[in-house]
């Protein structure tokens, strides 16, 4: 896959699979998980950019896990 148009029409074509019986449902389960993590990321790399755009080059001070 390559974009998110492919990524969708997989997901799709696994759904309806799964609906005829065609793929074992702890399978699509594994698939759903994945395509969560795609998305997530995703998600993340679009608020980065429209974060960065807002900021108007402003430097993003990286975040400490330790205070």
């Amino acid at each position: 896959m390559k974009n998110t148009r492919e990524l969708r029409e997989f997901l799709v074509g696994q759904m309806i699979k799964v609906a005829n019986g065609e793929v074992d449902v702890e399978m699509a389960k594994g698939v759903s998980n994945l395509a969560q993590q795609i998305y997530n990321t995703i998600n993340i790399e679009v608020k980065f950019a429209t974060a960065m755009q807002k900021l108007d080059g402003t430097e993003i001070k990286a975040v400490s896990f330790g205070d």
